[in-house]
Formats: structure tokens, sequence, C-alpha cells
């Protein structure tokens, strides 16, 4: 029996590595970028190995979901898909988790119709579809559609004509960690929830902030965050906005950070993903009044050999 595949911890000294994997899979999923699996490895416990000349990462799912493996990054195809599953599979066994894989991309899905498993059982729900939108109408907000983000976006200008826009950094954390905290508080929520607050998430972005490619912006009034937002340039000329937070005392403060972010850390995008909606009633209400291009589905699979 061939030797199992020794799994690592995702760490940020292997993050040139995973972005050579990342871009050869060309995957539209935001879940997959690097700061995306690194912000949230403190949930998730990924590890990685690398298996057929491809990026492999398994997970517990943490208090999430289930345990499983992500879809393979790297020039993946049927052949490759099998042998990098006959080597994850006794894994599995070994600890009890059924054969699950998550992360999958539509244009990815016949990959699995080649392999001859007894059953391979495909799933997806809406709430986790990313939303998908065209760049430069979210920089200059000129379409018809989007007249009245450039409504709220003029009266933010007017009512704070003292604002100030600068590029995201680490000397930022407290600050806007500082907003986090309020936000959490005004809800109820405990800043440790990881099922109901981001600032963790946030906050690990911004440890290792030297480390990572992270690109955003903060918006300042009077010298004190009212907005920012956090997130990568990725695969097929995409911002992926990871984490986006605003003080809605300030009117209009969350379009003008959407706004000025897409302007100003992203100039070169032609597309946005601003992830998912989780199913929740008002950010499905905020993220559609964009008017996204298309759905970006990701697909699960619980295959049985």
């Amino acid at each position: 029996m061939p030797d199992l595949p020794i799994f690592k911890d995702l760490c940020v000294e292997m993050r040139n590595e995973y972005d050579k994997y990342y871009r050869l899979s060309q995957t539209y999923i935001t879940d997959l970028t690097f700061n995306c699996r690194y912000a949230w490895d403190n949930v998730f416990c990924d590890k990685y190995a690398i298996i057929e000349d491809c990026l492999v990462i398994i997970s517990n799912g943490g208090c999430f979901t289930h345990p499983h493996m992500l879809m393979p990054l790297g020039n993946l195809d049927d052949d490759k898909l099998a042998r990098i599953i006959d080597q994850v599979v006794p894994i599995f066994e070994d600890r009890g988790w059924a054969l699950r894989i998550m992360g999958i991309d539509e244009d990815k899905i016949d990959l699995f119709d080649r392999l001859g498993y007894e059953k391979v059982s495909f799933c997806f729900s809406n709430n986790n579809s990313d939303y998908l939108y065209d760049a430069e109408a979210l920089r200059t907000l000129s379409t018809n559609e989007l007249r009245k983000k450039r409504t709220h976006f003029n009266r933010f200008l007017r009512l704070y004509p003292n604002y100030e826009y600068q590029s995201i950094t680490q000397n930022d954390m407290s600050d806007c960690l500082r907003l986090v905290e309020t936000w959490s508080t005004e809800k109820g929520i405990d800043v440790t929830d990881v099922k109901k607050s981001d600032y963790l998430m946030i906050k690990r972005l911004f440890k290792d902030f030297g480390d990572l490619d992270v690109r955003g912006g903060v918006i300042r009034i009077d010298g004190k965050v009212a907005a920012f937002s956090m997130g990568s340039f990725g695969n097929h000329d995409t911002a992926y906005i990871h984490f986006e937070k605003a003080d809605v005392s300030y009117d209009g403060a969350y379009p003008a950070i959407n706004k000025l972010v897409i302007e100003n850390a992203y100039p070169e995008a032609k597309f946005v993903n601003r992830e998912e909606d989780l199913g929740m009633p008002g950010l499905r209400k905020s993220k559609r009044s964009y008017y996204p291009l298309r759905m970006i589905k990701k697909y699960g699979c619980q295959i049985v050999i």
C-alpha cells in the first residue's frame, strides 16, 4: 500500500504556493481564494497536501458543516481527480468521515461523470452562491438600475465633505476592529461567536497583513472609521470582497465604501464577487440591489466508492 499523503497546516508561508495552484484552477469561487481560506482557518482547521501536482485541502468542517475535501486546485482532469480521491479515501475512512467534496465549480461537475463510482450525489444551495457584478458599474454607479445607489453616494458626499478615503493598512487594525465590536454589541452578538460575528476572521487578516496580499480601503470622518473593506484580487480579473463594515449612523457609508474601494483598490478589476447572502433576507436584499450579472454556484457532493 502506498504511503498516505501528509497533510500540513495552512500558513502564510505557503501563500505563494497556494496561489500558483489557485490560478491554475481558474475557479470562480470566493471560498477558494487564499485570504478567505486563511481568515476562516481558525474555524475550519484546513490541512493541505500536494497530491498529483494539485493542492488538496481537507477540513473537519468546524461548527458550520460536515468534514470534507475541497475541490483540488491545479490543472485537474478526471484521471487526476480519481487518483487524488483514491489517496484521500483511507484518511476519511480512518476518521469515520463520509467522503464529501465541497467548493465545486459548475464547470467541473462533468469530471465526476467519468469516475465510475457507485454513487455521486450533488447538491447546492442558493444561500451559498456568490454574487458576481460588473466592476465598472459599481465604480461609476452610472447605470439606470443603480441610480438609487448614485443618489445615496451623492448624499454622502454632501453630508460629509470632509471624509477621507485611504487604502487599508495594518495600522487601521484597532480602529476597524473597534467598529466591528460596536456593530456586534449593538446587535447583541458576542464577537467570539464565529457563527454570528466575523470579528476573529477580520482580526486574523489584520494580524498577518504584511504577509498577505489584502486589498481594501477605509473611510474616516473626523478621524473616526466610518467604513472599511477587505478583499482579494483573484481569478478572472475579479475583486473578491471578503469583509465590509460600516457605521450606519453615517448616511450612505455602505454605498460609499462599496464604490470607493472598487474605484481605488481594484482599478483593473472587470468583475466583483461580493460573496453569498447565507439566506439572510436583509443581506439578500442588499446584494440584489446592486443587480448582479449572475450567481456563482458552489456545488458539493457525497461519493460512495
